[in-house]
């Protein structure tokens, strides 16, 4: 028999290992079969941290020489990894498990639990187990690029959510975010409050026959989170730790210099002489005006607008603005959990603590939380079960600006660290102190409680009969109190200012759930029956005070102020839900599921709060048929139908409501009424029709499995916030009309590429979407420019004029070959009419979308020994004209005012002596504008980690369970011609960022 494995040892006599206190050697022999009695032949047979292994041969057996107190682990593809300690036996035969982990491991459907086997729609599951080593603030940043079809995009600062959606946009108004349930109920907290180790899995619920039973808030996906609960019979205390930092991401992002600075307004003067010279019509380059000489510094520092620029410029002094605000921030995580679990109950408590500062100075954000899960058998009939949670967020300070920092001149005096600085730059109301914001006094605390009370009763008189009541509920209270001094633009003008901003608010949810399930030979049926009610309140306050004589107590006493003015608001919504689903499945190889669902909601006019949302969905395992079944495959094929509706509108939308307007009476001022919303009686569900066709497979007793699913929406008297005009009286109206369709292909695919001592796994996902607005007011080429909407075009298509490449040349303006009033340095526009103008009316057109073409992710774990390595591959792509933004202020001089602010320095601008092909001049003032859009498209390394797991030896001499350490890093790098501070931010100025940490997990 040939060991699969060289064995790498040293040979040592007894002396020496007696010596060394190293236990003898003795030879292990065995077999290997599966849980029929059948031999495996080729399993991996080794010593976990060590190089020793063999492989079983073609009858399953095998022979090893390991140390009398060694564990030998047994692996092999399509079977759970077994561990077992050797002790003292020589014959160790082991029985290998088939790993249901894949096709049967049990999801979460809402309401209710299947095998994926069983499904017959499209669910996708993530453990979080896979991301235990990052660096995961935000559960949604745990999903970016996990499962086909989840889109998120990651967004800057210390405590931001990345944009999540699935399946593209459904609504032209509406939400678009999908529902989140956690624990079984409807969770409307903040998903911030959620500590990530205190998951489990989530369950995405993509198509609308998996969603259907959430209906009318199940058009955008359902996200089903599962948090922890005990598992262990031995109580088991698990601490976790990281500490870090978080820095700006790569990027050629570069603001002009001293000498830049100084040098554009040189050529602003300059080329504003040479725009006048080319009005006169001139047929060559004789006589245009001369530039000055950049070389005389004192001649450039004339240029300059104030006597400090003048007097820093000539000593060489200067200021970086954008390292100014931006710092290497640190991080750091700590959590703690006991879980455990007896004869009759579960427990699982747990505590974390998170300190996370954002690069942008004064950004920072804490966090600390408290949960507990229970559940007890109180008899074989009933178990009770109560699952809290407590969040604590601190999010006080404002972060500095980089829009600020971006503008500001690099000549002015140097104030920073002063008490005293200039509110504004060099006077100029266009360049504000870029670390103002230090100076705001700014106290923002969050706090939620969320709590899940449930009693489950196994009816004893009826096999399979089950009722599930279950009450919850979240209490939210947040206080934004901010004091703006006199040193800061905001409180210079009125003598400081002070804002005090509370709110609270209250959810709940009542479920009551009947199931039933029943096997009859070849038939199963399972069937689910609901009542639900929802219900939501809050209000807020605000209240402002200006005109403080003295400033030192800020926000903490109004009271000192000369002017207090307040508001307040409260709401209340209410929500009925009645479902019924049945699931039947015959010799679990032909399946059906049916639900339908009946919302009511109190936003809706009197005569459309309820609506109705079937669903169906069909399965066939074509695997388990004949002419399949010895082919050593896996294929399911799917196919559903449903209606999920969207209420994401908000309360009182469809009535009319009065808004408060101070004016003066005589002698007083007097508080007057008015109406300042129109509502819309008829105002109705939207409603989304979807069509999914999936393929599930299984290769090779499953080394490669997957999904393929191809999609298809309507959505239907949409929501719509439509724009009225200024006759009318209102803004705009909120109505049903118009239609959408949107549809794309999800592909998921996973391969154990090697397994044994050296175990390589790949996880690989591509999604493509397509959204089109189908109908807008009635007309079938309905345009709505001020919306960017356009009958025929993806909902974020781009209205502008089209480049026609490059700008125009002074060859071609002394020619004569330029459009009339245009000149050279200028962006070069189709004349769509043949006009032989520029016009608003008859030139633009949708030039690109906003939207992605597709995106792709590929992560590679590699696990070798003791040491695991993770390599995760993020992408969005654009394809040739989608995911655009406008970058024109980044790439571009300025159009508005680029002689008052600070200029990007990514690209070089135009001049006359070295003219561009890309940019514009310096004195940008063309007959029309547009925006200079850029591919954000990009590949991302998203994740990277490098753990080691410590063996048992060094656990059983410290006592533990477990222990791990590992370095990780997100972010770390990414490749793009994007020339922005990120491409998934855009053109935000609160950029994503890149984190690098060390990190400790262990147990006892």
């Amino acid at each position: 028999m040939d060991d699969r494995i060289e064995p790498a040892m040293d040979v040592v006599n007894n002396e020496q290992l007696n010596n060394k206190n190293i236990a003898v050697d003795i030879t292990v022999t065995g077999t290997v079969t599966d849980s029929d009695g059948e031999t495996i032949p080729g399993v991996t047979v080794f010593v976990p941290g060590t190089t020793t292994g063999t492989a079983t041969d073609l009858m399953g057996q095998y022979s090893i020489s390991v140390p009398e107190d060694a564990t030998l682990s047994f692996s092999y593809i399509g079977y759970v990894t077994q561990s077992i300690a050797v002790g003292n036996r020589t014959v160790l035969d082991v029985v290998l498990e088939e790993d249901v982990t894949s096709m049967d491991e049990v999801l979460v459907i809402g309401y209710g639990t299947a095998k994926k086997s069983d499904l017959t729609g499209s669910v996708a599951r993530i453990s979080m187990k896979d991301k235990a080593n990052q660096a995961n603030v935000n559960l949604f940043q745990a999903l970016i690029g996990a499962s086909a079809g989840v889109n998120l995009e990651g967004r800057g600062g210390a405590s931001s959510e990345p944009e999540l959606s699935i399946r593209g946009k459904t609504s032209l108004s509406a939400s678009d975010g999908p529902l989140i349930v956690m624990d079984g109920v409807i969770y409307n907290g903040s998903i911030s409050n959620i500590n990530v180790n205190d998951v489990e899995t989530i369950d995405i619920l993509k198509d609308a026959s998996a969603a259907a039973v959430y209906g009318s808030r199940s058009a955008n996906g359902v996200l089903l989170i599962t948090t922890k609960k005990g598992t262990s019979e031995k109580p088991v205390i698990s601490f976790g730790m990281y500490t870090g930092f978080q820095d700006m991401t790569n990027n050629s992002m570069r603001v002009m210099n001293g000498d830049e600075f100084a040098n554009r307004l040189v050529d602003w003067d300059h080329q504003s002489k040479v725009y006048e010279w080319y009005k006169t019509n001139p047929t060559s380059a004789e006589g245009r005006p001369q530039r000055a000489d950049l070389t005389n510094r004192e001649t450039v520092g004339s240029y300059l607008k104030t006597f400090e620029e003048q007097q820093n410029y000539l000593a060489g002094n200067e200021i970086n603005w954008v390292d100014q605000v931006l710092q290497v921030a640190p991080m750091q995580n700590y959590n703690l959990s006991l879980q455990g679990m007896t004869e009759r109950s579960t427990y699982y408590v747990s505590g974390s603590f998170t300190d996370v500062e954002g690069i942008q100075k004064n950004d920072k954000f804490k966090r600390f939380t408290l949960r507990s899960n229970v559940e007890s058998e109180i008899t074989d009939w009933l178990t009770f079960g109560l699952n809290v949670s407590y969040s604590s967020r601190d999010n006080s300070g404002i972060p500095t600006s980089l829009s600020n920092a971006r503008d500001a001149s690099p000549l002015v005096n140097n104030y920073i660290g002063e008490p005293n600085y200039d509110i504004y730059l060099g006077g100029e109301l266009f360049q504000p102190y870029p670390l103002v914001y230090k100076y705001i006094d700014n106290s923002d605390i969050d706090n939620e409680l969320f709590a899940v009370g449930r009693i489950k009763v196994k009816v004893p008189w009826i096999e399979g009969l089950n009722y599930e009541f279950n009450y919850s509920q979240v209490y939210a209270n947040s206080n934004n109190n901010t004091f703006h001094s006199s040193l800061t633009p905001q409180g210079v003008s009125n003598r400081g200012l002070a804002i005090k901003n509370p709110s609270e608010s209250t959810d709940f949810n009542i479920n009551n759930i009947i199931s039933y399930s029943k096997g009859f030979g070849d038939h199963q049926i399972n069937s689910t029956f609901l009542f639900s009610r929802e219900g939501r309140s809050g209000n807020s306050s605000t209240l402002t005070a200006s005109g403080f004589e003295n400033e030192i107590l800020g926000y903490n006493n109004i009271g000192l102020a000369e002017v207090i003015t307040g508001s307040s608001s409260a709401y209340e919504e209410n929500s009925l839900a009645y479902m019924a689903r049945v699931n039947y499945s015959f010799q679990s190889k032909y399946m059906f599921t049916g639900t339908v669902r009946r919302d009511g909601f109190s936003g809706f006019g009197a005569g459309n709060k309820w609506a109705t949302f079937p669903s169906a969905s069909l399965a066939w395992v074509a695997s388990d048929e004949p002419f399949l079944e010895n082919l050593g495959v896996y294929l399911k094929l799917r196919t559903s139908y449903g209606k999920n509706g969207n209420q994401g509108i908000g309360r009182y939308s469809s009535l009319s409501r009065m808004g408060t307007r101070y004016y003066v009476y005589g002698q007083s001022t007097a508080i007057g009424l008015y109406p300042s919303n129109l509502g819309n009686e008829n105002l109705a569900w939207e409603t989304t029709t979807s069509y999914n066709l999936g393929l599930d497979f299984g290769l090779w007793q499953n080394r490669i499995t997957g999904s393929f699913n191809a999609y298809t929406a309507t959505t239907t008297d949409v929501l719509v916030l439509r724009q009225l005009p200024r006759t009318a009286g209102y803004a705009n109206i909120w109505t049903n009309i118009g239609g959408l369709k949107n549809k794309g292909v999800e592909f998921d695919l996973r391969s154990i590429n090697m397994d044994g001592l050296f175990r390589w796994e790949t996880n690989f996902t591509f999604a493509l979407n397509r959204d089109e607005i189908t109908k807008l007011y009635g007309g079938e080429n309905d345009n709505d420019i001020g919306n960017g909407w356009f009958v025929g075009e993806s909902l974020s298509a781009l209205y502008d004029y089209e480049m026609a490449g490059g700008v125009w040349t002074e060859e071609e303006f002394f020619s004569g070959n330029t459009l009339d009033g245009w000149y050279p340095g200028q962006f070069r526009y189709v004349d769509q009419n043949g006009d032989g103008a520029i016009d608003p009316t008859n030139d633009r057109k949708v030039i690109g979308n906003e939207s992605p073409s597709y995106r792709f992710s590929i992560n590679n774990s590699l696990t070798y020994n003791n040491f695991t390595l993770s390599i995760f591959v993020n992408s969005i792509q654009g394809g040739k004209n989608y995911y655009l933004a406008d970058n024109a202020a980044i790439i571009n001089p300025l159009f508005y005012f680029p002689d008052r602010r600070n200029n990007s320095a990514v690209n070089q601008y135009w001049t006359p002596e070295n003219p561009t092909t890309n940019t514009t001049g310096i004195y940008n003032v063309p007959q029309r504008q547009s925006g200079v859009y850029q591919s954000r498209s990009f590949v991302r390394i998203q994740d990277i980690s490098l753990g080691y797991t410590f063996g048992q030896n060094f656990l059983n001499k410290l006592n533990l369970q477990s222990a791990q350490v590992y370095i990780a890093s997100k972010n770390p790098y990414v490749w793009t011609n994007w020339q922005g501070w990120d491409p998934e931010t855009g053109v935000s100025d609160t950029p994503l960022m890149r984190n690098f940490i060390l990190g400790l997990n262990l147990s006892l």
